[in-house]
């Protein structure tokens, strides 16, 4: 009876104190030869006198061949358990090499001299595609969506990368139209569309690029899955490619939250002004109220809070105006409210807002505002008449009698004497005018009698080619028309010839400066120009290069390096 005891409470210390979790799973089940496989394993060791006695043993991929990895590792509180939970997520991008069934194995690992191990599983490699256009993007051109914290609370917003793998730079510029599917418990905003820098392995078999970058906000707890992210491909039968679904482990709001709390996640600001706060209020005549909330963080119009009603004013439906970006921390900016509020009494009347509280993830805490509120002074008509001054009387009749009386109509007189002519004063003119005249004419001649002929320097002897060649040295390329139509191309979204018309503008200002110098380009530039100059004039080549071949090309990307075109070819040429 006693060793029956002593089992029984072993098994519970060991539940309630810590347990090893370890999952592996796939994207797809069924998948083609030249089709790219996601391996995802999870590996979680929760409580304190757990230790791990050996590193994570991966099943035999023999069958795969691997074309990239990551991993990740997370620390956090389980708040149900109290236990500490250390988190590492493995990610492999396999390509499989053969057909049929193909058996995935088992992860090992050893924590506290116990080998735990994941549920093996098959997939299924079907026989691929007999379009050999289509076979050659799938296997050469894939996606993958990449979330850079998997643990995060409520409405919380963490970061997702959409990259692109490919064997061949020209097959980024390929992928256009990304779009984010219809997603279930969760919100997905893009960040940004602007490409980044290719990424090539040591090995130099596959590149990446990070093609798109996007806040998530999950809107419930526990495990959500976001769906994947599309992206046509032009000139391929095969329509589109589509990327991995993540899951993103979400973890419940700490209890104890404030009756005001309306998920609100983030760091916010709330404020309540009078518009014409130097006007005097008076009663019933409109007066302009604005409510502002801003920050960052799941920031929309739902979470503006709005104004009490009250019997000492009325007010109407408000206009709800935002500036708003997306960026790492969430949505960031300001959102407004503007009232038209009418006071109807006189004296101090106070105007409040509803109550506001949000959760600071960085704080782990909420946030309690509370209300805010906006203490009006209105008058009556006769308190306004008897506050003004004398002068404010005299300013307010002026624009009455201005704004009122009609002004008198002046009549012109018909007067002959008006047309008369002074012949007094056109004769002395006259007279005055023939004087300057002899003057000028004086001066003229004397020059000309001082002037000495000075014989005229005869130019060297040269040949055609010698003269042709001088010549061609003299003329400068006409950049500024480049820049015209580069601006015209940029505009038209024609970029296919606005990366022509750049390469043909460098080739024109490399070929000037080789014939005018005598020296290349680049030495030109490094030897006069100064060593910044120099590094902006490289950094501006290698971004042409890449954004040449990028799949979707961002309209203020292109606007900065038009501007830098300009300025540094310009510079160039001076």
């Amino acid at each position: 009876m006693k060793k029956l005891q002593y089992i029984t409470f072993l098994l519970l210390s060991v539940i309630s104190y810590g347990q090893v979790t370890l999952l592996t799973d796939v994207n797809v089940k069924e998948a083609k030869p030249n089709e790219p496989i996601v391996l995802t394993i999870v590996q979680e060791v929760a409580g304190d006198d757990l230790v791990q006695q050996s590193p994570l043993r991966m099943p035999d991929l023999s069958k795969f061949d691997i074309i990239g990895t990551a991993s990740e590792q997370n620390t956090f509180i389980d708040q149900r358990k109290g236990l500490r939970v250390n988190q590492f997520v493995y990610q492999y991008y396999l390509m499989p090499k053969v057909s049929g069934k193909v058996k995935i194995g088992s992860a090992l690992l050893t924590v506290n001299g116990k080998i735990y191990k994941s549920e093996p599983f098959d997939i299924l490699v079907k026989d691929g595609s007999k379009n050999p256009e289509a076979d050659y993007l799938v296997k050469d051109v894939y996606l993958n969506l990449e979330v850079s914290d998997k643990t995060v609370y409520e409405n919380q917003p963490t970061v997702a990368v959409l990259r692109a793998y490919s064997k061949n730079f020209d097959n980024f510029r390929k992928l256009e139209n990304i779009k984010v599917s219809e997603q279930y418990n969760a919100i997905v905003k893009p960040i940004s569309y602007k490409k980044q820098n290719i990424e090539t392995k040591d090995d130099g078999e596959y590149s990446s690029q990070v093609i798109a970058t996007f806040v998530i906000f999950p809107e419930k707890s526990g495990n959500v899955e976001i769906e994947p992210v599309s992206a046509l491909v032009k000139n391929a039968e095969m329509g589109k490619v589509v990327s991995n679904k993540v899951k993103i482990n979400v973890k419940n709001l700490p209890t104890g939250s404030p009756e005001s709390f309306k998920n609100a996640v983030g760091n916010f600001n709330v404020s309540i002004e009078a518009i014409d706060s130097s006007k005097e209020i008076e009663i019933n005549k409109p007066v302009n109220v604005l409510v502002k909330i801003a920050g960052n963080g799941n920031l929309d119009a739902n979470k503006l809070p709005k104004i009490i009603d009250s019997e000492q004013y009325t007010f109407f439906k408000p206009k709800i105006t935002s500036k708003l970006t997306t960026n790492k921390e969430g949505v960031n900016g300001v959102i407004a409210a503007t009232y038209v509020l009418i006071p109807k009494k006189s004296g101090k009347i106070n105007i409040s807002t509803e109550d506001f509280s949000f959760f600071d993830p960085n704080l782990k805490k909420y946030v309690d505002i509370g209300v805010k509120s906006l203490l009006l002074n209105v008058l009556t008509p006769q308190q306004i008449a008897a506050n003004k001054t004398t002068l404010d009387v005299v300013d307010d009749y002026t624009k009455n009698v201005i704004e009122t009386v009609p002004l008198p109509v002046v009549e012109k007189k018909n007067n002959a004497s008006y047309y008369s002519f002074n012949w007094k004063n056109v004769l002395l003119n006259l007279a005055l005018l023939f004087g300057c005249g002899l003057v000028f004419y004086y001066f003229v001649n004397r020059r000309k009698e001082k002037k000495v002929l000075k014989p005229i320097p005869l130019k060297p002897i040269t040949t055609i080619a010698e003269e042709e060649e001088r010549i061609r040295n003299q003329i400068k390329p006409d950049f500024y028309s480049y820049f015209n139509y580069l601006n015209t191309l940029k505009v038209d979204g024609d970029f296919s010839a606005f990366f022509k018309t750049y390469e043909d503008l460098h080739h024109d200002v490399e070929t000037y400066i080789e014939r005018k110098s005598k020296e290349s380009l680049k030495s030109y530039v490094q030897n006069t120009k100064g060593r910044k100059f120099f590094e902006d004039f490289n950094d501006l080549e290698k971004l042409m290069s890449i954004e040449k071949y990028a799949p979707i090309h961002d309209q203020e990307h292109l606007d900065e390096l038009y501007h830098s075109i300009v300025k540094i070819y310009s510079e160039i040429m001076n």
